[in-house]
């Protein structure tokens, strides 16, 4: 692990722990506009995408107008529920401390909108670890394909053979993988069991890695 130069990170499921949060939201969103959906449906078909590819995938081709007020409405709902129970994942702000004491750099790519990153890194402190910060605005392209990770990485600007991906959810694995760089399994949004098909390396928490650095 030490050889490795650039750190990346997506954010929900590696930066926090908030599957169950945003979870919550889209199925009050489905009750809403009666589509059909379920915790299999959206663990398998809904992380890792842009919200973009979601609403689309949803109500065919809307436009960017109508895509960003649904999205509005989804995340200002997954926001007001999530709001009181913010963290970072264990282990998360030791191990970026032992990074930066390491020089190594550091990044964080993730499909989630403009306004959670901000939500998310702004309430919990966290935006000054990151050298490069790319979400789901700047990728025409969501995961699996390799679009965001390969922003980070010419971000960071280093090849992606010498970045580390960590992340949660199977299309964000294949997109770390379709890069190019090394991927982590973090076991957030699904058991170890369900990412050992994909990933040979499964941490729970950012716990379990600072040995992985000796």
């Amino acid at each position: 692990m030490s050889s490795f130069n650039g750190f990346i990170f997506d954010m929900d499921g590696v930066v926090v722990d908030n599957h169950k949060f945003h979870f919550q939201a889209w199925m009050e969103f489905a009750k809403k506009y009666d589509f059909p959906l379920n915790e299999e449906i959206y663990r398998k078909d809904f992380n890792g995408k842009t919200n973009a590819d979601l609403f689309r995938s949803i109500f065919g081709d809307i436009s960017e107008s109508e895509v960003f007020a649904y999205a509005l409405e989804k995340e200002t709902r997954y926001q007001s529920i999530y709001r009181n129970f913010m963290k970072p994942l264990d282990g998360l702000i030791p191990f970026l401390e032992s990074l930066r004491s390491r020089k190594k750099k550091i990044a964080l790519g993730t499909s989630a909108p403009t306004t959670n990153v901000v939500f998310t890194l702004d309430n919990l402190g966290l935006r000054n670890y990151f050298d490069c910060i790319i979400d789901g605005s700047q990728v025409k392209h969501g995961k699996p394909n390799p679009e965001v990770y390969l922003l980070c990485a010419k971000g960071l600007n280093l090849p992606p053979n010498e970045c580390v991906v960590f992340e949660d959810a199977i299309l964000g694995i294949q997109a770390g993988i379709n890069a190019g760089c090394t991927v982590i399994g973090v076991a957030t949004s699904h058991k170890r069991e369900e990412l050992s098909d994909h990933v040979p390396t499964i941490i729970g928490n950012f716990l379990e890695i600072e040995s992985r650095l000796q």
